[in-house]
């Protein structure tokens, strides 16, 4: 009898494999081989069953990310609204453990090559937008919830993502600044308060 494969499970295998090669070797250095290797397959060419190019296994591990971001974002969140979400999806976007230190130095591998692919800087952008909407909703509960002053939500979450987004490099850059990557953002937060 043949040997049943999920293939869903397999590209997932796949994607994982190249997120975290890419986390620990860099975009650059990572290989078609190295990932298959990885995800244990002899022959390169066997990824290709499962992705027509490099280009797209490289934007199916950048969504993952995305995704995984996404997910706890929604889990830390659930039941929460205001200020309180807000802070608890903004901890779950900067590099403040070694979960999201590792995405953060993915997603920064990504966004160097989303300037000149487009599939990718789809990717960012799609996350972004969503990021920032989720912002605006959480900052809109807290000015009815009488929180926060009445403002420009959509000016607040803009500067919310530059901070979050800044702090993405920033800390991979300089060890002792990233321990305070939760203080800033929560700093910030607390400006807006009544």
């Amino acid at each position: 009898m043949p040997k049943l494969v999920d293939h869903q499970a397999r590209r997932r295998e796949i994607i994982e494999a190249t997120w975290e090669l890419i986390a620990e070797q860099g975009i650059d250095n990572v290989s078609v081989r190295d990932i298959a290797k990885a995800a244990s397959y002899a022959a390169p060419g066997a990824l290709n069953h499962y992705f027509g190019s490099k280009d797209q296994l490289l934007a199916a591990a950048y969504q993952l990310v995305c995704d995984r971001t996404d997910e706890r974002i929604a889990e830390v969140t659930a039941g929460r609204t205001g200020l309180e979400a807000l802070e608890l999806m903004c901890g779950e976007i900067v590099p403040a453990d070694p979960l999201t230190r590792i995405e953060a130095r993915v997603a920064l591998s990504f966004w160097q090559r989303a300037q000149h692919e487009e599939a990718l800087r789809s990717i960012g952008r799609t996350a972004l937008a969503s990021w920032k909407q989720q912002i605006v909703d959480y900052l809109e509960a807290a000015t009815a919830d009488g929180e926060i002053r009445p403002a420009a939500p959509s000016l607040i979450a803009d500067q919310l993502i530059a901070l979050m987004m800044g702090l993405h490099v920033t800390s991979m850059l300089d060890e002792e600044f990233r321990q305070g990557t939760l203080q800033l953002v929560a700093a910030h937060i607390e400006t807006l308060r009544r």
